[in-house]
């Protein structure tokens, strides 16, 4: 089988892991330049579809933002309830994982892939969320901007100097089996944005002024165009590679540069670099490693190089091959490369003659559809020069030597032998030593060892003898047939000892990473997991390695794993961490450091620093390095997502264990306290006692019944149990009632104005509300202070303010107040600190707020502000209706 149909190991492996990644549900990410193209809407429609087709189809999370146009086609679609999580006082929202899973839909839409969930949930991300969906089984349609795609961040951060805190990672873009872009001109996003269908209000100018400037839009729209095309690319030559098709299609230029350790090399990848961006073409840097040893001058040269490729945003491939032409056009076919560029042929034309033509020219006669770009060197004079230095490095001499020795044996053996065997028997003993010579000597050596058997077997052998003229024919032709033999035999075999080489490198690569991960997997904890991997880097390299971590200050100076290294060796990593590039030894920055780190990036963050100290460091062995370093990064970022996981089950767990208690415990007490009540009443009437005595016991029942209310309270607030039942009451009927139940032994002044004194209300959570609004006003104020409540007509609806004279709050404090179990330092003994976030669960369940401010005319005290989206009208205008 030819090189060219062989299969790709490589990339049989990669088809197979992403075969696998796939055996899960299917992914569709609708995508667009910014918010407002339509991409939920989109979404709707094509969830509204797969109903039609007869899927079970479920909307998990959507946000429709107040569009009519989009909430229209949320109907018909079933709908997974939103799960509540409390974080800081503030009730949160997000998508109810656990009860998709259990329901297990066909296909689940999930609108803003790139939203960050509530502290306390599972996941930290959305994008986990819809992972483990698909892990599932389940298929997924979900919304992406193309700001949050974690490889564009920093390029639309610089365009539109608006930060990009949310991003997705591109291996879960890398993931999904279709991307629909939704695309929309710059002038008719901003029209609608205009008319009010993206942003409302001053939020609308102020996105106009600012992210939805025309600039920003046309370069946002250029950007999601192109990652929309390079996918579209890359699926094609997947297909082209599957189907075994020869390429290239021209559905799109894609450029191929060939980089060597020449030092014009770099001129060739600055020259693909221009015309790539000129065109818009995407392009890549090959290296070709031919199995030659190669000098240390000529390794840095080969690593800046395709350092200088990789910077440019290059794709840079590293390879293996016996033929440069042919393993450039095997590379060029697979990746759908339409052109080729290489450097003008420097050599003189006699030296390309003996080589059967330069580069270039084969690769002219070779490319077929391929075209070929010959760019010159510098217009310095850059003449081709023999390179002499390795006919003088010891290695070369060395081998000459050695192979000189086996010459002269054979020979000497020959010369006695000679009477006996015969002049071309001797030859034979030549050609052997010529294959024993191809198994220990490099190129170089052989053909010289070659070259000189001949000679010497046609001088000492072949008559006449002690002259270099033959003297038949049949000699003649017999020399000439031995001379192109073993050059061919010592050419031949030297290429196969050479390609066993690199075979037996790619082994011990493989092996190596096999093992890495091997130690990984069995690993109990990330501990041992880190010393494992220092340990396995160090057998491998022959080196000291270390590994560093990321903590709440930064770059902890204590290492998790690996061999200690001195404070300016730290300085090294942490410069390397700070601003996520590599430095210190093999690199341009503080180069004279004992050793090499590299940052251990992750999808959201660099989570460490890896370092190694060596001496040597090939290229192939570079790339090994940064295979390990990812491989790390990963199982950091995955421990540390299996540890928020944990936080997060536990918490749910507890929050449960929580719920579950305050019910048992309510419902528990509330019938003994009633039947100790009624016989209170029972006790007090049939036998007159001391009335102290009874009220001091019917005070504490009271209290006690007024704890239990507040547990049940609680209780329906966390459940979401409440459903409020409006109907039109007197305001000034509930207030008073309100007073009455507090408990508020002091002056309450209340205020209804005549056109809010009807409300459309649920009369018992309102007043409930009220009711612990008065009485916390009254613990927290003196016996002899006022309170003021005041009802006022709003543009949501309803707003009512309970001002007291007490101490007042701390601004930093009046956000907690509503915490469940938060009791001031100035709280009376008794009560468990329920009754503020009683109000705020049941202000929420009507759609409002409450919140404490500082009282608006300057006097010591607080106002609390209770807002409710009613309805309001005055008496005599309900009794006109009536």
């Amino acid at each position: 089988m030819s090189d060219d149909l062989r299969p790709d190991p490589d990339a049989l492996l990669a088809a197979l892991q992403k075969s696998e990644a796939r055996s899960g549900g299917r992914l569709k990410i609708f995508l667009g330049m910014c918010p407002g193209v339509g991409k939920t809407y989109a979404m709707l429609l094509a969830g509204q579809q797969r109903q039609e087709e007869g899927a079970t189809v479920v909307i998990g999370l959507i946000e429709t933002h107040g569009r009519i146009e989009t909430q229209a086609l949320t109907a018909g679609i079933a709908r997974v309830a939103r799960k509540r999580i409390e974080h800081r006082g503030v009730e949160l929202e997000e998508m109810d994982l656990d009860a998709i899973l259990e329901r297990k839909p066909e296909l689940v839409l999930v609108d803003e892939l790139a939203h960050t969930n509530a502290p306390s949930s599972r996941h930290l991300k959305r994008f986990q969320d819809v992972i483990e969906l698909l892990d599932a089984g389940i298929d997924v349609y979900t919304t992406l901007n193309v700001q949050h795609v974690e490889s564009h961040r920093d390029i639309i951060t610089q365009i539109t100097g608006a930060p990009v805190h949310e991003t997705v990672p591109d291996s879960v873009i890398d993931r999904a089996d279709e991307i629909e872009l939704i695309d929309i001109s710059p002038a008719e996003l901003r029209k609608r944005l205009e008319e009010g269908k993206v942003y409302l209000g001053d939020r609308a100018i102020a996105a106009s002024e600012n992210f939805f400037r025309e600039g920003n839009l046309k370069a946002l729209r250029e950007i999601a165009l192109r990652l929309s095309a390079e996918r579209a690319d890359r699926e094609m030559r997947e297909f082209m590679h599957s189907q075994r098709i020869v390429g290239p299609w021209r559905s799109r230029e894609r450029l191929l540069v060939a980089v060597g350790s020449s030092p014009y090399s770099e001129r060739l990848v600055r020259w693909t670099r221009r015309v790539a961006t000129s065109t818009h073409s995407s392009w890549i840097a090959v290296s070709v490693d031919l199995g030659t040893p190669l000098s240390d001058e000529d390794k840095k040269r080969l690593d800046r190089n395709l350092s200088l490729a990789r910077s440019l945003g290059a794709e840079v491939l590293l390879t293996t091959g016996t033929n440069i032409v042919e393993t450039l056009l095997r590379i060029a076919r697979e990746q759908n490369v339409s052109q080729i560029v290489v450097g003008k042929p420097l050599s003189p034309q006699i030296v390309d003659f003996f080589r059967g033509g330069s580069l270039v020219e084969k690769l002219i006669r070779k490319s077929g559809e391929i075209d070929v770009y010959v760019v010159r060197a510098e217009k310095t004079t850059l003449q081709w020069k023999p390179n002499f230095k390795d006919f003088s490095s010891p290695r070369f001499l060395r081998e000459c030597g050695w192979g000189i020795l086996g010459v002269l044996g054979v020979t000497i053996l020959g010369l006695l032998l000679l009477p006996s065997i015969g002049y071309m028997t001797v030859g034979l003993f030549y050609l052997l030593a010529i294959l024993i010579g191809s198994m220990l000597l490099s190129r170089g050596p052989m053909l010289i060892v070659a070259t000189l058997t001949a000679l010497i077997w046609d001088y000492l052998f072949i008559a006449p003898h002690f002259t270099f003229s033959i003297g038949s024919l049949h000699d003649i032709m017999l020399f000439g047939m031995y001379f192109v033999v073993a050059l061919v035999l010592g050419h031949l075999h030297t290429r196969l000892r050479q390609r066993e080489a690199a075979e037996r490198r790619r082994e011990i690569q493989t092996n190596a990473l096999y093992r890495f991960s091997q130690e990984l997997t069995k690993s109990r904890n990330l501990s041992d997991a880190l010393s494992a991997s220092a340990a396995r880097m160090d057998e491998f390299f022959n080196a000291a390695s270390s590994i560093f971590l990321k903590n709440a200050e930064g770059l902890s100076r204590t290492q998790a794993a690996g061999n200690r290294i001195t404070e300016r060796e730290f300085a090294v990593a942490l410069w390397a961490y700070e601003h996520n590039e590599p430095a210190g030894r093999f690199t341009d920055t503080l180069a004279l450091s004992e050793g090499l780190y590299l940052p251990l990036r992750t999808s959201e963050a660099v989570v460490g620093v890896l370092g190694i100290q060596t001496a040597h460091l090939e290229l192939a062995e570079r790339q090994m390095l940064e295979t390990f370093a990812s491989q790390i990064a990963l199982l950091i970022q995955r421990q540390t997502l299996q540890t928020q996981a944990e936080h997060a089950k536990l918490e749910e767990r507890s929050r449960h264990l929580q719920k579950t208690l305050l019910d048992s415990v309510s419902h528990e007490f509330k019938t003994p306290l009633a039947i100790i009540s009624s016989a209170l009443d029972h006790f007090d009437s049939a036998r007159p006692a001391s009335p102290t005595l009874l009220g001091e016991i019917r005070f504490a029942v009271q209290r006690l019944t007024r704890v239990v209310g507040n547990l049940l309270d609680i209780t329906r607030i966390e459940t979401g149990t409440i459903q409020p039942r409006l109907e039109w009451c007197d305001l000034a009927e509930i207030l008073q009632s309100a007073s009455r139940h507090g408990e508020v032994s002091r002056e309450v002044t209340i205020t209804v104005p005549e056109e809010i004194s009807m409300a459309k209300v649920d009369v018992g959570l309102l007043e409930e509300m009220l009711t612990n609004l008065l009485r916390n006003a009254a613990q927290h104020s003196a016996k002899d202070a006022p309170i003021t409540v005041a009802a006022y007509a709003t543009q949501p609806g309803l707003e009512i303010r309970i001002i007291d004279g007490g101490s007042g709050i701390p601004a930093e404090d009046q956000a907690r107040v509503f915490q469940k179990f938060h009791r001031g330092t100035a709280a009376l003994p008794g009560g468990l600190g329920l009754g503020l976030s009683i109000v705020k669960g049941f202000a929420e369940a009507y759609g409002g707020s409450v919140q404490a401010e500082s009282r608006k005319d300057g006097k010591p005290g607080t106002e609390f502000v209770l807002r409710l989206p009613v309805e309001t009208q005055s008496a005599s205008a309900m009794e006109t209706n009536l």
